[in-house]
């Protein structure tokens, strides 16, 4: 007989996974960006959608792909990016670069861009 895998409840996951970061319900899902009675509907849906599983890893810290390894992947907190007045020297030579980096990215895509549309348009 073959062994087939029984399919996990995605709802019955997040439930677990709230209850397990400590938070209040109405705080996991503020954190996730819905309302209780949202979450309610979502801990009950056996087949809930990648996207909300994701905003709920990102508001209570977990990563639910463990869980799911199929889906995509997700950084639980953003990198910090560094505004403002730089404190030192160093501090502004490194956002001096990694501004110049972001520029020139930006600048050779824009570049690929407007020669992909002119070999278009010939």
């Amino acid at each position: 007989m073959p062994n087939k895998k029984t399919k996990l409840d995605r709802g019955q996951i997040l439930e677990n996974a709230v209850k397990a970061s400590g938070l209040g319900i109405e705080e996991a899902a503020a954190k996730a960006g819905y309302s209780r009675a949202a979450y309610y509907k979502h801990k009950d849906d056996p087949d809930l959608d990648y996207h909300i599983l994701i905003a709920y890893g990102k508001g209570i810290k977990y990563d639910f792909t463990e869980e799911f390894p199929d889906m995509p992947k997700y950084l639980l907190s953003e990198p910090e990016e560094s505004y403002g007045k730089p404190q030192t020297l160093e501090e502004a030579i490194k956002m001096l670069e990694q501004w110049k980096n972001k520029y020139l990215e930006l600048l050779e895509k824009y570049n690929r861009m407007i020669e992909e549309r002119m070999e278009r348009n010939r």
